[in-house]
């Protein structure tokens, strides 16, 4: 599916995958995950443990943690630890650790985006979180149903690389079509509606300010539909 606009180098060489384009508030926003929850998986976090200081570190290794900022790929690594959120709230030490398990029996150093989690790392790495937090069989099976979910919203190129990802704009995740799309060739990997450069955000603040669906659509040629799915994108991630 094509998402519009041109794809001119003006990354200059540089892989957009991997370059730093979203705050932690923007990648919270577009996963529904809180702002806390993202901080912790991102840059980790002080705790105390009787009289002594500790540090979770992150589960993400994210492109810039100075500013902080987050690449395209970390934003696909964040949607999968979504799944595990959304239905388990596992705690950071077992995430961490089948996290290194999927990493060594694939032999790969970032799982979470690799290609390979579509097929035996999901299986991997759900049933090492099985055997580390305890997860019922039927609750594996219900994570790897999920994960997969969450998985088949990710596009890749023939080479097995993210280039797509179709953020979900309802609670139901089952309800969510793809119509929202995050491409970081196109406007800098904002969410767009798809086979557009139209940012839902922009369609959002119009909507707020007193524009209507009928005379967006027109405006961009669009459907009322298709305007609609922008704004409820905007409003629930915005509750999130």
């Amino acid at each position: 599916m094509g998402d519009g606009g041109q794809e001119t180098d003006i990354y200059r060489g540089k892989d957009p995958l991997d370059l730093p384009a979203y705050s932690l508030v923007e990648c919270a926003h577009i996963l529904q995950v809180p702002a806390a929850t993202m901080r912790t998986w991102t840059l980790g976090r002080h705790y105390h443990a009787g009289q002594q200081e500790k540090f979770w570190h992150p589960l993400v290794a994210i492109a810039d943690r100075k500013t902080p900022a987050l690449s395209f790929r970390n934003v696909i690594e964040l949607h999968v630890l979504a799944a595990m959120r959304r239905q388990h709230k596992i705690e950071m030490p077992a995430v961490r650790r089948a996290i290194v398990y999927l990493s060594k029996r694939l032999g790969i150093s970032r799982p979470l985006s690799d290609q390979q989690m579509l097929t035996d790392g999901k299986d991997l790495f759900v049933e090492q979180l099985g055997k580390v937090v305890n997860i019922s069989r039927d609750g594996q099976l219900e994570m790897r149903d999920l994960m997969e979910v969450y998985l088949l919203r990710i596009d890749r190129d023939p080479a097995g690389l993210p280039i797509r990802l179709f953020p979900f704009t309802r609670t139901r995740i089952e309800d969510s079509p793809k119509l929202i799309v995050l491409n970081p060739r196109v406007q800098f990997g904002r969410p767009c509606i798809a086979g557009t450069g139209i940012p839902t955000s922009i369609i959002a603040e119009r909507y707020r300010a007193g524009e209507s669906i009928e005379a967006l659509a027109k405006d961009y040629g669009q459907t009322s539909p298709n305007i609609q799915e922008a704004i409820r994108f905007e409003f629930i991630a915005a509750a999130a």
